[in-house]
Order: C-alpha cells, then sequence, then structure tokens
C-alpha cells in the first residue's frame, strides 16, 4: 500500500443537474486516498505523467498523456499516487 503524508487538492469548478467538474492538483508524491466513485466520469490530463494506481486487482503504473481523455465507470474504488517530482492536474468530469 501507498503511504504519504501529503494529499492532493479537490476544487469544485461547476455543478449542475448534468455535471460536475473537479479541478485536481496532485503535489510531488500526492495522493488521492482510498475512495469510490459514485458518478461514471471522465478524467483529462493537463501534463504527460506516470501516476500510480492501487485497485483490488493490484497496484499498476499509468501512464498518461496531456489532453488525452479516459473514462471510467462509477464504483471503481482506488487510490492515485503522484510517484513524479512534479505536479499533476486533472480535470474531472462526473456525469450526473
Amino acid at each position: 500500500m501507498i503511504k504519504s503524508d501529503i494529499d492532493f487538492v479537490l476544487t469544485n469548478q461547476i455543478e449542475n443537474t448534468r455535471t460536475s467538474v473537479n479541478h485536481l492538483f496532485f503535489p510531488a508524491d500526492a495522493q488521492t486516498r482510498w475512495h469510490r466513485h459514485e458518478r461514471d466520469y471522465v478524467i483529462v490530463p493537463m501534463e504527460d505523467a506516470t501516476l500510480i494506481m492501487e485497485s483490488a486487482e493490484g497496484t499498476k503504473e499509468v501512464s498518461l498523456k496531456r489532453g488525452q481523455c479516459y473514462y471510467r465507470d462509477k464504483g471503481v474504488e482506488h487510490n492515485v499516487h503522484n510517484p513524479n517530482n512534479f505536479a499533476v492536474t486533472l480535470i474531472e468530469v462526473e456525469i450526473k
């Protein structure tokens, strides 16, 4: 299990009846802590980076490319860690 004393910062930018848009800022060595998504969502990376994702299936490195979105179904439970020596910013769009 990944350990870190640094947490990411989530700032809600849009909240309406159809979507919730969050700005996720990951300082170097930050993590989300374990959480479950209650809605389908899309992630938009704002820079190239490699993150580490822990889930029930195990731990894996995930390579992100700036502007290349990915989609996940609701119900995903995981912890995401930024092992880079630079901050990573993601935009999360939750579909209501």
